[in-house]
């Protein structure tokens, strides 16, 4: 009699922690992609009964719809945009994201740059160690955060937790834009709503952008918005790169229309090393690690773990991207299960 075999989930690169692959495999076989590339992302699907996909790596609707079997797909957080939802709704593929595991790291590290903005700390650094420095004080162009105005662009989650942050810990005078929340959402953490976008740019000493990337946040601060903004203001992204149109950054940086910025994220991704941005010295890098501190990989990598296995057991997820689609899924669950049974007959 053949034995029924345990569905295979496809890692495109390694979860961010091992207790999630772990988990996983106490219950389904497991294939990480380590180096993965379209052709082999697209053969590797083909027979996955579900896919985790690890940003920046993407699962675009070719691969989706070559993979018949194909139940549920997984981020490795909470942003959608490495994974074709369209095409997975329409074969019948769930997909689930990660929320609300990325507030707590994010901001800190949002915070954490402002502060190296306002305060050059690793310049201060280098110019210690290589013996300079020493009586400069008195030319600096430190700043204190207490007092200063920060923009808030994006009041989920993780924006809310900046104010919140920023409020408490700085007395900050905090400017939140978003038209898709209350102004009671801002009120509550201490920060004051406001209705229009360019008031924010130039009222505000530090801007920070928290929105989602979708096609009317994407690009959504370019010449325009930037030349509004304070000649001694800083820019600082730790939501997705293409919110912010890299020419004009670039531009804007280069030519003195601010005083400096700070990315975590990126147009393209991994950063080049040739990139243009590597080359500006009033810009701070750090290569979107924002999220991804020790206890935030264990949580998310066991988050995308446990969803993957509740949606093959036919137990509904709990952050259904596409929840329109689950009725689906289950009857393909049962159609699969009737097939596994007469096979086994």
């Amino acid at each position: 009699m053949p034995t029924q075999s345990r569905p295979r989930v496809v890692l495109i690169h390694s979860m961010y922690d091992p207790a999630g692959e772990e988990l996983l495999a106490g219950e389904v076989e497991v294939r990480v992609l380590h180096e993965p590339t379209a052709e082999k992302i697209h053969e590797a699907v083909r027979g996955a009964s579900a896919v985790a996909v690890r940003y920046p790596a993407r699962l675009w609707g070719d691969a989706i719809r070559g993979a018949r079997d194909l139940m549920v797909v997984s981020t490795s957080g909470r942003g959608t945009d490495a994974i074709d939802i369209a095409a997975a709704t329409a074969q019948g593929v769930a997909v689930v994201n990660n929320p609300g595991l990325g507030a707590v790291p994010v901001s800190e590290h949002t915070i954490g740059l402002m502060l190296e903005l306002a305060k050059q700390i690793t310049r201060s650094d280098a110019r210690a160690r290589r013996g300079e420095g020493w009586g400069e004080g008195h030319r600096s162009t430190r700043s204190q955060l207490e007092g200063r105005t920060l923009g808030v662009i994006g009041l989920g989650q993780i924006g809310t937790e900046v104010a919140r942050k920023c409020v408490a810990g700085f007395r900050m005078r905090v400017l939140a834009y978003d038209p898709y929340v209350p102004p009671s959402k801002a009120e509550a953490v201490g920060a004051a709503w406001v209705k229009e976008l360019m008031p924010l740019l130039r009222e505000a000493d530090f801007i920070s952008l928290h929105p989602e990337l979708t096609e009317e946040t994407r690009g959504m601060i370019g010449e325009a918005e930037l030349r509004q903004m304070r000649r001694g203001a800083f820019v600082i992204n730790t939501a997705r790169g293409p919110i912010v149109q890299q020419g004009a950054l670039i531009r804007a940086l280069t030519e003195g229309w601010i005083a400096g910025a700070a990315l975590d994220v990126f147009e393209s991704e991994p950063l080049p090393a040739e990139s243009p941005l590597c080359r500006l010295d009033n810009l701070i890098l750090t290569p979107h690690v924002a999220g991804l501190t020790v206890e935030a990989r264990r949580d998310l990598a066991l988050s995308a773990a446990t969803q993957i296995l509740q949606a093959l057991r036919g137990e509904r997820p709990p952050h259904l991207v596409n929840p329109e689609v689950w009725p689906r899924v289950l009857e393909r669950l049962a159609a699969r299960r009737r097939t596994s049974k007469s096979q086994l007959v």
